[in-house]
């Protein structure tokens, strides 16, 4: 019993990480919003952004792989003396309930946020296109230029 006891609250350790960790996915998803509507986009912040929330994601699958094996080590002891565990088990369910909450918050802000974002990169995506067409039309122009065109024009008015 005293290694399930030690199970279980390493079980609340890292589901108080993760809650932790979804809190601040949460505050970079908010930041991300803020980036989204601001009059204009900054990919360099953006990208800053999503470096931070890869790392806490990639520490969110850590901890739930944690939990996972350590769950299976306690699951039937638990299961088999709900009421020894009851405390502990109120415990886990309202940091599950926290780690869910974190979750949906996150989950609603993200589907918010994409298509504003995609927006963003559409626009993007045009001014640069628009650039590009702008250069090709300028070295166009100079090549044509410096191909003496407009001097074949010169010298025809001056053969008249």
């Amino acid at each position: 019993m005293d290694n399930e006891r030690q199970y279980i609250n390493m079980l609340i350790q890292i589901l108080e990480k993760q809650s932790n960790t979804l809190s601040e996915v949460l505050l970079i998803t908010k930041e991300q919003t803020e980036i989204a509507n601001a009059d204009k986009f900054d990919e360099d912040m953006f990208a800053n952004t999503l470096s931070k929330k890869d790392v806490l994601i990639i520490r969110l699958n850590e901890l739930d792989d944690g939990f996972a094996s350590l769950y299976d080590k306690v699951r039937k002891q638990v299961k088999n003396n709900p009421e020894g565990y009851k405390k502990d088990i109120n415990t886990l369910q309202e940091l599950i309930r926290r780690c869910t909450d974190l979750g949906n918050a996150i989950q609603t802000l993200e589907i918010r946020n994409r298509d504003k974002i995609a927006e963003c990169f559409g626009n993007k995506r045009q001014e640069y296109s628009a650039k590009q067409t702008a250069a090709t039309v300028v070295g166009k122009y100079n090549a044509t230029m410096r191909n003496g065109l407009t001097g074949s024009g010169y010298r025809f008015n001056q053969d008249k």
